[in-house]
């Protein structure tokens, strides 16, 4: 069976379909990595798009005070008080303002001299050395940042305290799940999350720029690297942002454990599916192979009883037939037919009643043979009536020299036996043992636990008697082909004991 199951044919087609399966969920997961990156980098540019925007509100705040400054110069008064005032209102806009004026000279100018790390004074130094027409930002001491208006004069200007701000976009929780860098055109930065890289210089891959200036076509890719601030894979955006006057660069990071993790499940998923598919396909495969063996034993169960039937069938009539020539040859064969013959003419001329005696029991006896041909099963009170005839034609040749004894019949008589089975039996007894007139063979027949029992003395005649055992064995087959009970012959204590079964 599992050679016909196992064949080549089957566990070629079993890889197949396994592989099949296979490439197709490789082919659905890769699919599957596809769509989940264009929607990473959807995800990506959208985030970068919102706080781009928050960005350029934020900084559009700062342009709207310069555009403030710039009114207040136009419509100053000479009294310094009123100059003063008003700077001093616009200074309390925006915690981030550290410091507003009109004039470069210090003169008309309004600060929060308690939050200032570093003198103005010195900070004017510094601007003085680097504030060039075409600057129109700058970056003092690594922490301020220096706006100026758009007129050539120059003269309105605000201090951006950037470690404020940072501050600022901490506590407002601007930044979740990315973060941004902002940097002005010199690459210094703006904003950046780690508050020690702010003011200092950030270095930014070349392929951003040509000729010295930003390429505004590599802001639309997007960028897989490592972030040696997170320590992790992350997507980059570049974004160019309009200040004032100069064009700075917004740099929006996405940390890629996310996509990656929403990845990783989706695979853990395919896998699943994919060791699910293989167990399921066993189980199929093992369940076909049980229901199958299991189909297989009960039609080569139901074919085996059917061709032991035909054997048994085959048997019975092979046996019937060979019982029916034993019977022909060991029932009441030719020897008894002659002696018997030969005892009624000589009976003939002196008893002429007892031979006519003889003759109706010799008739029963044909009779008898002949009415059960053909016959599986007799009573037991047809068959003991037969052997008792058979007796009394055998007494009258051996001149009474065998007795018969009937023990508890009476309730067994109704019982069914072989044809011609008792009288084997009591045959056997006379054929195998001495009887005389003056010592006669005493046979007991008797039932015991639902068997039949012939009992004779042993009296083993001289010469031995020629048989081929065949009449015992034949009783013996056929009553194995109508029951389970066997016929026993056995000998012991000075008796032969046979016994066969009796059936309901």
């Amino acid at each position: 069976m599992y050679r016909i199951l196992f064949n080549r044919w089957n566990v070629v087609a079993f890889v197949l379909l396994v592989a099949v399966f296979f490439m197709g969920t490789y082919w659905i997961r890769m699919e599957m990595h596809q769509q989940s990156n264009e929607v990473s980098q959807s995800m990506v540019v959208g985030s970068a798009r919102g706080y781009q925007k928050f960005l350029d509100h934020y900084f559009e705040s700062y342009s709207l005070t310069l555009a403030q400054l710039h009114h207040l110069k136009k419509t100053s008064s000479h009294s310094g008080q009123d100059n003063w005032r008003q700077l001093n209102s616009l200074l309390q806009t925006d915690s981030t303002i550290v410091a507003v004026g009109i004039r470069e000279d210090q003169k008309d100018w309004a600060f929060q001299s308690e939050d200032m790390e570093v003198p103005l004074a010195e900070l004017f130094e510094e601007w003085k050395a680097y504030m060039g027409p075409t600057i129109n930002t700058l970056i003092l001491k690594e922490r301020y940042l220096l706006i100026r208006g758009p007129e050539s004069a120059y003269t309105e200007c605000m201090l951006i305290d950037l470690h404020r701000l940072h501050q600022k976009f901490i506590l407002d929780n601007i930044y979740t799940s990315v973060y941004q860098i902002v940097l002005n055109d010199r690459g210094e930065c703006i904003y950046h999350p780690d508050i020690e890289k702010v003011g200092k210089k950030y270095f930014l891959p070349d392929f951003l720029f040509t000729d010295g200036h930003y390429n505004n076509r590599n802001f639309d890719t997007l960028h897989i690297t490592q972030s040696a601030y997170l320590q992790l894979p992350v997507y980059r955006k570049y974004s160019p942002l309009q200040f004032n006057g100069e064009e700075w660069l917004v740099l929006t990071v996405v940390p890629g454990f996310e996509i990656k993790d929403m990845i990783a499940e989706q695979e853990q998923s395919m896998i699943f599916l994919f060791i699910l598919f293989i167990i399921t396909l066993l189980g199929i495969l093992l369940f076909g192979i049980i229901h199958w063996k299991r189909e297989f034993l009960l039609r080569s169960s139901a074919e085996q009883k059917n061709l032991n039937l035909l054997l048994k069938h085959e048997k019975q009539k092979s046996e019937t037939f060979s019982i029916k020539l034993e019977l022909l040859r060991s029932g009441l064969n030719s020897h008894f037919m002659f002696n018997s013959l030969g005892t009624v003419k000589a009976l003939l001329s002196k008893h002429d009643k007892v031979a006519r005696g003889m003759l109706t029991d010799l008739s029963h006896l044909y009779r008898y043979q002949l009415r059960i041909e053909g016959e599986y099963m007799v009573t037991l009170r047809e068959e003991l009536t037969f052997t008792q005839t058979y007796v009394d034609v055998i007494n009258l040749r051996m001149n009474s020299s065998i007795k018969v004894e009937i023990i508890n019949l009476a309730d067994y008589l109704d019982y069914k036996v072989l044809p011609i089975s008792l009288q084997l039996l009591v045959e056997n007894c006379i054929k195998h043992n001495i009887a005389s007139e003056h010592n006669p063979l005493v046979i007991t027949i008797k039932v015991m636990h639902d068997r039949i029992y012939v009992v004779n003395e042993l009296r083993p005649k001289a010469a031995i008697v020629e048989t081929s055992g065949k009449g015992l064995k034949n009783l013996n087959a056929r009553y194995a082909l109508i029951t389970k009970q066997e016929c026993t012959f056995k000998q012991g204590k000075g008796k032969f004991i046979a016994s066969m079964p009796l059936i309901h």
